[in-house]
């Protein structure tokens, strides 16, 4: 059997508790499922990885890739 619920102030409040009966006992495994990092958060060791980049490379990117006139 597997019940999910969140901790608050210390207590584990599970969704549904009617699964559980009074003494019962359970193992409870952590899990990491809060809201999932941001890209920047993601790839922040790459931040600087390439010195001396242009630096409107984000908006002129076809300028530099492909040699199209800058926008």
């Amino acid at each position: 059997m597997e019940v999910n619920g969140i901790v608050h102030n210390g207590v584990i409040i599970p969704e549904d508790s009617t699964q559980l009966t009074e003494g019962m006992r359970v193992l409870i495994t952590a899990s990491s499922q809060d809201a999932p990092r941001t890209f920047g958060e993601r790839f922040a060791q790459f931040k600087g990885a390439i010195p001396n980049l242009p630096a409107d490379l984000a908006q002129q990117h076809d300028h530099y890739r492909l040699g199209t006139p800058k926008q």
